[in-house]
């Protein structure tokens, strides 16, 4: 397989970075995990918008010569030399900034790694068995909607997902406040309306989260307890890559405008 490092094309074994590298040292960089399928980079404008609003966020540099439409082409360029032009795949794209300095950098120059696998088609699924990890709390922070380097709270939520054999964890906010699942935002559907928590409560400011807000004219997003769920109609969550239905079930009009909403290749 290949991936792109700094614009050049590298086999996988080929890559190969300093001990001071700041992704390795601090966690000092963003990263976009994007679904390609059925010819398509889905949702590649919220993408790249996150990405921007994230680096502006950590004070990193576009360089003048990376366009979106520069990285659009060399993501399509990987996905055809890795053979997946015509199969569903997994993109990652990951920015840093360059080595220089200890807490405080030297620069707000960065670097940049797109990789590409094979992945699994979009789904609707039933994840059933879930329950709250309250070790560690999220909260708002200027970082906290952006994917961060720094993972740690889903990592670990992570493990001990899988230690107690569970299909899915909610995370809270330090106040108690239902934020988000491990590895994507929660919802919840009762009488129509669509309810999420708001972005003030410490969850990542998902695309498929925005994908959702856009296709449900009725919505509220805010700081809910946990008790909340016990009354909705449906409970889910949901990224790029899928939606997990935990409890309750979707009307057949819901099930099709969501299929649609992130299957369908027309516009």
């Amino acid at each position: 397989m290949s991936l792109v490092y700094n614009s050049t094309i590298l086999a996988d074994d080929g890559l190969s970075l300093p001990p001071t590298d700041r992704a390795f040292q601090y966690g000092d960089g963003l990263f976009e995990t994007i679904r390609y399928e059925r010819g398509r980079v889905w949702f590649w404008p919220d993408h790249v918008a996150r990405l921007q609003a994230g680096m502006t966020t950590l004070q990193l540099d576009w360089p003048a010569n990376l366009t979106a439409d520069v990285l659009y082409s060399q993501l399509l360029d990987l996905l055809a030399r890795n053979e997946l032009t015509d199969f569903t795949a997994r993109i990652k794209i990951q920015v840093w900034r360059q080595p220089g300095g200890l807490y405080t950098p030297a620069t707000s120059q960065i670097n940049y790694l797109i990789t590409a696998r094979a992945g699994h088609p979009f789904a609707i699924t039933q994840k059933p068995k879930i329950s709250i990890y309250d070790t560690f709390r999220l909260h708002d922070s200027p970082v906290s909607a952006h994917k961060t380097l720094n993972s740690l709270p889903y990592v670990l939520a992570g493990i001990y997902k899988v230690q107690q054999q569970f299909d899915d964890v909610l995370l809270l906010n330090t106040d108690g406040y239902l934020a988000e699942c491990q590895a994507a935002n929660l919802f919840w559907l009762t009488d129509n309306v669509l309810y999420t928590p708001g972005l003030q409560t410490g969850c990542v400011d998902g695309t498929a989260r925005k994908q959702l807000l856009r296709l449900f004219s009725d919505q509220q997003q805010g700081f809910f307890l946990p008790d909340v769920l016990s009354s909705a109609d449906v409970v889910f969550s949901a990224n790029v890559m899928g939606i997990q239905i935990f409890s309750g079930a979707f009307t057949t009009m819901q099930h099709t405008r969501l299929v649609r909403a992130f299957t369908d290749t027309t516009e």
